[in-house]
């Protein structure tokens, strides 16, 4: 995952003395963690480092590695205190902030998340994952015109960049023009060598709402590997299975959506559809 380059950073800095050595080591040992999906290993042996040089230069690079770690492993309070403790002393503030911002959003804390947008489009008025990212926290917030004048914005810096299309898809979105925003997803995973899994997901909503459930089921599958956490998953899954009358298995679905934290009023109606 690209996150993880910024571990390395400091991976290639070699000292001379032994406590020096001994720091790169546990660095190193870090880097190997990480590589075997060992993360509670990994932030051990980032904690013994910054332990054996609470000095060293690189502790700021150190301390965001360790916040990634930690909400990867959904200790959010933790990693809240390795970006803060990060920002005083890491050359891209930049990054750190746009770290903590989506860390404040996992634990809806949206005041504290728009405050540290608002402050990286203070410094770079021209961030388009900031502007696209904050009009997502101005939906979560039920303030469409403050959404769409982002989305607007991330469209007048960079017709061409993802961000700008998928501010149009939400866009259409919110104006129930359900076809436009397949289209536009439809063109990001054919543009894509890679697609994210999001663009599946988000193509299988609108062919939701387009009945079209067959391709929904499709684009289901082709995200589940990434989304099997994501709530959002299980209520479309859910709606295409009850479309298809398999009440029961609709109704599993809807269940996990809730257990992993969807609303529940939300879930608790689509449930009411399976009886």
């Amino acid at each position: 995952m690209k996150f993880w380059s910024l571990f390395f950073i400091v991976s290639g800095c070699l000292f001379s003395s032994l406590q020096a050595q001994s720091y790169d080591e546990w660095v190193l040992r870090s880097a190997k963690f990480l590589e075997a999906s060992q993360l509670d290993s990994a932030e051990y042996a980032l904690k013994s480092a910054m332990k054996t040089d609470p000095d060293n230069k690189n502790n700021a690079s150190l301390l965001v590695s360790q916040g990634l770690i930690q909400r990867q492993l959904s200790r959010f309070g933790d990693a809240y205190i390795s970006f803060t403790a990060a920002l005083a002393s890491y050359p891209d503030k930049k990054a750190v902030l746009h770290n903590r911002a989506l860390l404040l959003c996992d634990m809806n804390r949206w005041d504290e998340a728009m405050d540290d947008y608002n402050a990286i489009l203070s410094a770079y008025p021209d961030d388009i994952s900031a502007y696209y990212r904050r009009g997502l926290l101005y939906l979560e917030l039920k303030d469409r015109q403050k959404a769409e004048a982002d989305f607007r914005k991330v469209q007048q810096i960079d017709s061409g960049h993802a961000y700008s299309q998928l501010s149009k898809a939400l866009i259409y979105k919110l104006d129930d023009n359900w076809q436009a925003a397949e289209q536009t997803y439809t063109e990001l995973i054919c543009s894509s060598s890679a697609p994210n899994s999001g663009y599946y997901l988000n193509r299988a909503e609108c062919y939701v709402n387009m009945n079209q459930l067959s391709k929904a089921s499709a684009d289901l599958r082709a995200a589940g590997a990434e989304e099997k956490e994501n709530p959002y998953f299980y209520i479309l899954q859910g709606q295409v299975r009850l479309g298809q009358y398999d009440k029961l298995t609709a109704k599993e679905d809807f269940l996990r959506a809730k257990k992993l934290g969807y609303d529940p009023v939300i879930a608790d109606e689509w449930l009411k559809k399976c009886e």
